[in-house]
């Protein structure tokens, strides 16, 4: 009876984990199915599976092909003989072939399922085509680094794992035998043990030379003294070692099959011994040629091979097409035709910081407890005609922020759905208060440009990590007119119940045949199920387009074999190669390839040929928004710090290494953050939207050059690096902040707000060019005690020696500059932040005069009436019914229209 339980049980649980996996698996299917992408799901899974099953079979049949000669040996019966008079028994195995068969099966499941995953390296190689561009010590093609290589290297290691898995069993069989007193079979073992031996040398000397030949190509992945690749020693004294280590190895794979017949043990002992010498003797010759040929001229012997290195880094991230100017020093400098001409860039310079920007947003633009702005983006839009920059932020929901009396299953997944709306600011336009004034706010979204959002709800953002079940009965839930979502019936119920681990899934009876349920509604989480072999940026950014909101996410293609290339991080090629749109609403993916170039996103585009859109079908209406993406642009620039020189002996010497300049924000000193900014530049036709990082010569704090990145029309992409003449000095960000601190009327007011028990927050410093001459503007955050919502208080300008502080950058530029030197722009007028008193906005409490102490019954009616829409309009904000939340709004609005033309 208890075996029985026991069996039971076992049986229990073994059920439930395959259930468990059987759910996972079908789920994860039905969400591939209802993203059109099945074969992002079926081809991985699939080709896995046919890999590792043709490796099992082969490894399998490899393994018993061995074991089973040895286990004839050990299948005999124990038998009796007599010796000397007396009688004996000999030691008998009990073992057979089933057991051999048994055995080879269990070493070749260990063997496989400790093998890495193979399906991409497999699908890439077969997929690869190659470039045209060739490493100069072997004249190979970037695509055996990036493919081949790879793929080898698993092949390697996998091989050498099968042998000395098939080893150990023949091993320890035959010590058995050779230790027991089986005599008439110690022969035959004796026999079998040396012809296997023999094969088993010649496989590992083929798996000798194959390392060896990888060995070469790994020569140019190496770190040397001074540089990454192959250098003087490695080609002339490393390189030829290798070769003879090769063929060494091969004539000693040769030598072990002769063995088997013609039993020339003295020649395979000579020739092993000859390749331990080489390998001994190749690291001693290395070190001579290192010490006694090298070392003594190392700038010139390695100058070739410097070269090489910073070739081949600057193409492994993009960097050879760069393009590098000088940025002349002008003796005319910025005048007041200059700033009239610039006056474009003037209207764009950025006042506003997204890290104060977002508490402000959160504090005056959530509009509910479980709102939430998780970044602040910066883009272009044409408003009105004119080429604006502004900063906006999604207000997402956060289930999190939810009272806890509120957290409860009905609410995660039935009710609050959704984020909801876009908050959008011009970079440079502050109220008297030093708040940020508004082109789209609130909810539902009131804007004053001529940009139009007809669905503002936000399904998938950052925030959306929870699944939710649309269209169900649930009162006051607003409907879902979307195209995501699975359809549920009763059995697929139960399965995202057992998935999840919700059992209101399966106990609700508000879901009705209509509805749907949604999960992987994190941008970040969805892409990468999409498309698991890109990594991701790190700041996916909206766009308020065609009447939606789309997210835009950059998509990287990476490497860590790239010949000679300096590695950082985790790799040593990049390429920003595809680019993610999400719709916000429906949760659609579509990836568009960006590099036409990139080998690697060639051959994914062969294995996923229906995933990957060509750069031309990109959305008309989403163009002008496309980014050149910070975190690359991060990863170019810290190259670009040594690699900007291609003068091998400049480089060796290190004399003209930069660092990224630095700023003071708040209190503390920081690296420059690169800044999107719209400008002209010095060789450009009219204003357009760059990514811009300055620099500065190591342990120096003046400016010598700055990185840009043109994001506009088919400028898009382009690099320029604009250097400053030598011996022309400029001054640096850093340089800049400590004038201010120098500064006696300045640095005197910051104390004196600083007594006062306020923080001044000192945000981006920005350098713009101008004219061939620089100007910095800094604005200048205050936050009181009593106001926990930085506000712009100051701007602080400098040029050419001049330092000024105004409340606005206007009154800056006018006291260095003089009258007329700035125009205020001509602009459709934003929306003013919310005004306590204002009775009629709609994010602000109404108290309307008590109803009891009208004598006029009409008024007093209105009044009432205001109350009632009023307390309809706070509980559908509360549920998020926008569509009511917006109607009562009208009415409202309606009703106090009205009140005020009875009381007037």
């Amino acid at each position: 009876m208890k075996k029985t339980l026991i069996v039971l049980a076992v049986s229990v649980v073994l059920l439930f984990v395959v259930f468990s996996i059987l759910t996972s698996y079908y789920t994860d299917y039905l969400w591939y199915q209802s993203m059109e992408a099945t074969e992002v799901f079926l081809k991985p899974f699939l080709a896995e599976l046919l890999i590792k099953g043709v490796l099992l079979i082969a490894g399998f049949t490899f393994i018993v092909v061995n074991i089973l000669p040895m286990i004839s040996i050990l299948e005999i019966p124990a038998i009796r003989i007599v010796q000397n008079g007396e009688e004996q028994s000999q030691q008998s195995f009990k073992f057979s072939k089933k057991h051999g068969i048994i055995l080879s099966l269990v070493l070749g499941l260990i063997w496989v399922g400790a093998l890495p995953s193979i399906w991409d390296k497999v699908y890439l190689w077969l997929n690869s085509s190659t470039t045209g561009v060739v490493d100069p010590i072997f004249g190979w093609d970037e695509s055996f680094y990036l493919f081949t290589y790879p793929l080898l290297s698993t092949i390697s290691g996998s091989f050498i794992t099968l042998l000395i898995l098939t080893a150990l069993p023949l091993a320890a069989g035959y010590f058995m035998l050779m230790n027991s007193n089986l005599y008439h079979k110690k022969a035959q073992a004796m026999k079998y043990a040396k012809t296997q031996g023999a094969i088993f040398l010649a496989l590992f000397f083929v798996w000798f030379a194959l390392t060896r030949y990888l060995g070469m190509a790994s020569l140019l992945l190496s770190e040397g003294s001074r540089f990454y690749g192959a250098g003087y020693t490695d080609v002339h004294a490393r390189l030829p070692l290798i070769r003879i280590q090769q063929v060494i190895a091969l004539i000693l794979a040769i030598v072990s099959l002769v063995n088997i017949r013609y039993k020339q043990l003295k020649l395979t002992a000579g020739t092993a011994i000859l390749l331990v010498l080489v390998m001994v003797g190749s690291g001693i010759y290395s070190a001579v040629i290192q010490n006694f040929v090298v070392n003594p001229n190392e700038s010139q012997r390695e100058s070739q091979y410097m070269t090489n290195h910073i070739e081949a880094t600057r193409r492994a991230y993009g960097l050879e097409n760069i393009k590098q100017k000088e940025y002349p020093i002008s003796n005319e400098g910025i005048t007041v035709d200059k700033l009239q001409q610039n006056q474009q860039t003037i209207n764009n310079i950025r006042l506003l910081d997204y890290r104060p920007l977002r508490q402000h947003y959160q504090q005056n633009q959530s509009l509910g407890l479980f709102y939430e702005f998780v970044d602040v983006d910066i883009d272009r839009y044409m408003i009105d005609g004119e080429y604006r920059q502004v900063m906006l932020a999604l207000r997402e929901l956060n289930i999190k922020s939810l009272a806890d009396e509120a957290q409860t299953a009905v609410n995660h997944h039935f009710r609050y759905t959704n984020g909801y709306g876009v908050v959008m600011s011009p970079v440079n336009q502050i109220t008297s208060n030093g708040h940020p004034t508004y082109f789209m706010r609130d909810m539902p979204v009131n804007s004053s440009v001529d940009i139009t959002l007809e669905r503002p709800e936000i399904y998938f953002g950052e925030l959306t990590n929870q699944f939710v079940v649309v269209n169900s009965n649930y009162d006051g839930v607003e409907p879902y007119h979307g195209e995501d979502g699975v359809e549920l019936n009763l059995l697929r119920r139960l399965l995202y119940a057992n998935k999840f681990n919700s059992s209101i899934l399966l106990l609700s009876g508000e879901i009705t045949p209509d509805s749907r349920i949604m999960y992987h509604r994190n941008i970040v989480d969805r892409i990468q199920k999409i498309a698991p072999f890109i990594e991701l940026d790190n700041d996916p950014y909206p766009v308020v387009a065609n009447g939606r909101i789309y997210w835009i996410v950059d998509g990287y293609t990476t490497a860590s074999t790239y010949p000679y290339s300096r590695p950082t991080r985790n790799y040593n090629y990049i390429r920003n190669s595809v680019k993610f749109v999400v719709d916000a609403y429906d949760g659609t993916v579509d990836i568009y390839q960006f590099d036409d170039n990139d080998p690697i996103i060639e051959a994914w585009k062969g294995v996923f040929p229906d995933l990957i859109k060509d750069r031309n079908q990109f959305p008309e209406y989403l163009k002008a928004h496309i980014r050149y993406p910070v975190d690359y642009f991060n990863v170019q620039s810290e190259i670009l710090r040594t690699y900007h020189t291609t003068n091998p002996a400049e480089f060796y010497n290190r004399n003209d290494v930069w660092e990224i300049a630095v700023e003071r924000y708040n209190s503390s000193e920081v690296q420059v953050e690169p800044y999107y900014v719209t400008m002209q530049l010095p060789e450009g036709e009219e204003q357009e939207f760059i990514l811009k990082l300055p620099y500065t010569p190591m342990n120096r704090n003046n400016m010598v050059a700055w990185l840009t990145a043109r994001n506009d029309g088919e400028n898009y992409g382009e690099l320029v690096l604009y250097q400053f003449p030598r011996g022309q000095a400029v001054a640096g960000p850093s340089q800049v902040e400590a004038y201010i601190d120098q500064d006696s009327q300045i640095s005197g007011q910051l104390t004196l707000w600083g007594q006062g028990g306020s923080t001044v927050i000192r945000g981006n410093l920005l350098t713009i060019p101008i004219n061939g001459s620089m100007l910095y503007v800094e604005p200048l955050y205050i936050s009181s005690e009593n106001r926990s919502v930085p506000e712009l208080r100051q701007v602080i300008v400098y040029y050419n020696d001049v330092l000024v502080m105004e409340p606005t950058l206007e009154a800056a530029l006018t006291r260095i500059f003089g009258e007329g030197s700035i125009e205020a722009p001509e602009l459709p007028e934003p929306i003013d932040p919310v005004d306590p008193t204002d009775p009629t906005d709609p994010t602000d409490p109404i108290d309307p005069t008590d109803p009891g102490t009208i004598e006029d019954p009409n008024l007093r009616k209105l009044v009432e009436d205001i109350n009632t829409a009023f307390e309809n309009m706070e509980r559908a904000q509360r549920e998020g019914r926008w569509a009511d939340y917006g109607r009562y709004l009208e009415e409202v609005k309606d009703l106090i229209s009205r009140l005020d033309g009875n009381t007037n």
